[in-house]
């Protein structure tokens, strides 16, 4: 078992429980499989020493995201009701700042704009759009 960081935009895995787990850029996961691993190390999907060094795009998500998750949540009581502001999903001719944007809209409460705008920054137009763009059967 290796804990990697994901250096790619996603990386797909099977756990030692034996379910498919997708992880994103910058996640810190435990690979269980050696043919995970080893498929990862071929393509180059784990972050080095020297992708995790300071000033690096990947060191910045990351500090990002620890900065948000520490940062307080306001008591339910104290958040103003908003409508719910999530864009119609572009077409997957759009381009990829239309993209990009649609990601930020799309993202979890728990994640600011700046990390999911960062996220979609170092995805590809078609990572972003087979993210949510479903295949048909």
């Amino acid at each position: 078992m290796a804990d990697k960081t994901i250096l790619h935009a996603t990386f797909w895995y099977i756990d030692d429980e034996g379910r498919h787990l997708t992880a994103l850029r910058g996640d810190t996961v435990a690979i269980t499989r050696d043919e995970d691993l080893k498929r990862g190390e071929r393509y180059g999907a784990f972050a080095t020493a020297k992708d995790l060094a300071a000033g690096t795009p990947l060191r910045r998500l990351l500090d990002l995201r620890q900065a948000n998750a520490q940062t307080a949540t306001p008591a339910p009581a104290e958040v103003e009701a908003t409508p719910d502001a999530k864009e119609e999903r572009p077409a997957p001719s759009a381009t990829k700042p239309d993209w990009v944007a649609y990601h930020v809209s799309q993202r979890p409460d728990d994640v600011d704009e700046d990390t999911a705008r960062a996220e979609a920054e170092a995805m590809t137009k078609a990572e972003l759009v087979a993210r949510y763009v479903e295949k048909p059967v």
